[in-house]
């Protein structure tokens, strides 16, 4: 089979031929259809989360995918042979991913999430889903906004960001989102109500202007911290002040005034399921930036993709 592979941490992933891996006990064989790149994928290439797991090489990349259960182990009841799935393949140990014709994982998987796909969901829209909407949908629950609040979503344009906007907006909740000029109107149809161009105003003042009585949470998905120390005073007592990509620094997270973590996904099953719910429902979609065949997934891992509107996420096509 072919497969995007690394033979050890820091190397460049490659495409190569490898033996079908075979499903153990617990575990299923998943011909994959689709798969979706994620910030996470080359943090685990780089040897960054080595501490996190146990990784086997050859180490097929790849976590976001989804096609079709072709053999199970002993003892798997979750699923039967014939199944379309998706979900977070990160097994343990980890060792075949999703950027690969076949993928082997726990059933159950120790580290991610696995799902049955809905009938009305193709597998590319399907493998776009289960990272970036888990994420979002875990940090909106932790920062506790009530329908009616006010959000704000600092990065409304890539993975992450496109999912919270659409779930915090299908809650009930006044959302503010960051946005390039170019692609302001795509992110107010996800459901933002206002939208603060990056670079034709500060975010501190602009949110000082649209809420001059504070926001209930500001959702970062950036990093950049300058900017998200100069928008905690934006938010109002007792608000929450989250980060998807390590945006707080150690100050912030000693704040005693507002609620603040650098968000790490929790309860994955039950987050997958929600997304299924709310994506079956209609509420929230996946927005694809981009879709590449499989020999092009390094271009895709580094962003090398050119794009015409949001970033969204970057599929890729594997069968």
């Amino acid at each position: 089979m072919r497969a995007i592979v690394i033979e050890r941490f820091g190397d460049t992933p490659g495409l190569k031929e490898l033996p079908v891996p075979e499903p153990a006990g617990g575990q299923v064989q998943v011909a994959i259809e689709a798969a979706a790149t994620n910030p996470l994928d080359l943090a685990i290439a780089s040897g960054s989360l080595a501490a996190l797991g146990e990784y086997r090489f050859p180490l097929t990349l790849g976590m976001d995918g989804a096609g079709t259960v072709t053999a199970i182990g002993d003892g798997v009841t979750e699923f039967r042979v014939g199944d379309r799935v998706f979900g977070q393949f990160w097994g343990r140990p980890l060792q075949f991913g999703t950027f690969a014709e076949v993928c082997v994982v726990q059933a159950v998987p120790a580290f991610g999430a696995l799902a049955a796909t809905p009938d009305e969901l193709p597998s590319h829209v399907a493998a776009a889903l289960p990272t970036a909407g888990m994420t979002a949908l875990g940090a909106i629950d932790h920062t506790r906004v009530p329908a009616g609040g006010t959000l704000v979503v600092i990065g409304a344009t890539g993975g992450v960001g496109t999912f919270a906007v659409q779930a915090a907006a299908a809650r009930g909740i006044r959302v503010i989102a960051t946005a390039s000029a170019q692609v302001a109107e795509q992110v107010r149809g996800l459901g933002a109500i206002e939208i603060v161009v990056r670079g034709a105003e500060p975010l501190d003042l602009a949110l000082r202007r649209l809420a001059p009585e504070g926001v209930d949470a500001i959702l970062d998905v950036v990093g950049d911290r300058s900017i998200v120390s100069s928008v905690a005073g934006a938010v109002r007592d007792g608000g929450a002040l989250f980060s998807t990509a390590l945006g707080l620094d150690e100050k912030l997270l000693a704040d005693e005034r507002i609620r603040t973590a650098n968000y790490r996904l929790d309860r994955k099953p039950e987050r997958l399921a929600e997304l299924t719910r709310l994506v079956t429902a209609g509420a929230i979609l996946p927005i694809i930036g981009a879709k590449l065949p499989i020999e092009e997934a390094l271009r895709a891992l580094t962003g090398d993709v050119e794009l015409t509107g949001l970033r969204g996420k970057t599929v890729l096509h594997v069968r």
